[in-house]
């Protein structure tokens, strides 16, 4: 990692703004093709205990052609040891009335294919693979513990203003900040978001029985509950909550919040104790008006933003930096322009189906299952019971969830970054 303070003006092909793990695979993607690239980055050089010292402890469910993103970006090595196979997905469904027990469904991957649906990664294990990868990488200035200040137009792209006192420049520049992204709003481009009357309460657990690679997630009238495996004898939780009762659980002592998790998990896996920090994330999903405008791009969470449900968020921003990356590549390869304005509008219409058809669904999916209307709570089961009971079906939607509806970017099929002769 860079770390640099002068007044002079840094010049490079691409500048990055957001060091979030699709920033750093961005940066890392276009690194290892060569492509002179800034990557500016909030957050500071990583702790040693990916576990107890991290600042994000969730973990995300790659998908495989996320995973071959990563490896074609030299970044996968580093995450293998911290990697947990997800074999079966299982949706359950709370006994309502006068029901005695939950209905569920298994998604098995073995039906449709040899391999699991993906590997389950801490957040953290994944920043510092992208981190030490991009540390190896001469075409990219990583600057750690970085704010942007400023981001003005000229005639030869954007000035960005460091709060490290330096100045920068490029043929393009990529805005990969957030939700809030402070990037999209100083070009421009105007965004619709809502805010969902809910949070994600994250965590880790060391449980006595094995998850046998099975990940479950339980509908509550408040949310989802999901039990995500680790290595071991460890799983991830995310436990979507009203936002006011999120806050209460949040404030409970460690024995206190351990208990409330138990009722949770009812039994599934044991005894159960805490390990790491807890985190809360308030839920909301948001869409830009365009990826792009003159010179500048958007990908991730500043274009896109979904509830965590069926793990599509960072697996669809993950799709965008493999699009994004692929034209660049191509584009550097042949010499030109990196922030012209077609390619730039390329990538927004190969980018814009994908993302709103995933929103709704996701949207669609968070209110249909945090709901306590015996209607719908009816439905779900009738559903559920249609999708155990009839196989093409249960095949057609394990397909959909893991491809996008457009085709595979060749970033994800495994293709080969080669740098320019």
């Amino acid at each position: 990692m860079t770390d640099q303070n002068s007044s002079t003006m840094l010049t490079n092909q691409v500048q990055i703004i957001g060091g979030g793990l699709a920033g750093l695979s961005l940066a890392a993607a276009l690194g290892t093709a060569g492509i002179k690239t800034l990557l500016v980055d909030l957050e500071p050089p990583l702790p040693e205990d990916p576990y107890q010292d991290a600042k994000d402890n969730r973990t995300t469910a790659l998908i495989q052609n996320s995973i071959n993103l990563l490896n074609a970006c030299g970044a996968w090595t580093g995450c293998e040891e911290y990697a947990t196979a997800l074999t079966v997905m299982r949706i359950v469904n709370l006994p309502r009335g006068k029901q005695k027990y939950p209905s569920s469904t298994d998604f098995d991957s073995r039906e449709i294919n040899d391999s699991p649906f993906g590997f389950n990664v801490p957040n953290a294990v994944l920043r510092r693979s992208l981190c030490a990868r991009l540390d190896k990488l001469p075409a990219v200035t990583h600057l750690t513990s970085t704010k942007m200040q400023a981001l003005q137009k000229d005639d030869r792209g954007h000035i960005l203003t460091l709060s490290n006192g330096q100045k920068s420049t490029a043929e393009l520049t990529i805005g990969a900040d957030g939700k809030n992204s402070a990037s999209r709003k100083a070009v421009g481009i105007k965004s619709m978001s809502w805010p969902y009357p809910q949070t994600a309460i994250t965590c880790y657990i060391e449980h006595s029985k094995s998850h046998q690679n099975i990940s479950t997630e339980t509908h509550y009238p408040a949310g989802p509950f999901t039990l995500v495996p680790m290595t071991g004898k460890r799983s991830s939780i995310v436990w979507v909550e009203e936002t006011i009762l999120a806050k209460k659980m949040l404030a409970l002592s460690e024995d206190d919040f351990t208990k409330a998790l138990k009722e949770k998990i009812k039994g599934r896996l044991g005894s159960v104790k805490l390990f790491g920090r807890r985190g809360g994330f308030p839920i909301s999903a948001m869409l830009s008006n365009s990826f792009h405008t003159d010179r500048f791009a958007l990908i991730a969470e500043a274009a896109h933003a979904l509830p965590p449900i069926a793990a599509q968020g960072l697996n669809l921003s993950l799709r965008d930096v493999a699009v994004l990356a692929e034209q660049l590549i191509d584009q550097h390869n042949k010499g030109y322009d990196l922030g012209d304005c077609q390619l730039l509008a390329e990538y927004d219409r190969a980018r814009r189906f994908d993302v709103v058809s995933r929103l709704a669904a996701a949207d669609g999916l968070n209110r249909f299952a945090s709901n306590d209307s015996a209607i719908l709570h009816k439905v779900r089961d009738l559903g559920l019971s249609a999708v155990r009971n009839f196989a093409p079906l249960r095949h057609f939607m394990m397909k959909s969830g893991m491809t996008s509806p457009l085709g595979t970017p060749s970033l994800m099929t495994g293709k080969v970054i080669k740098k320019q002769a």
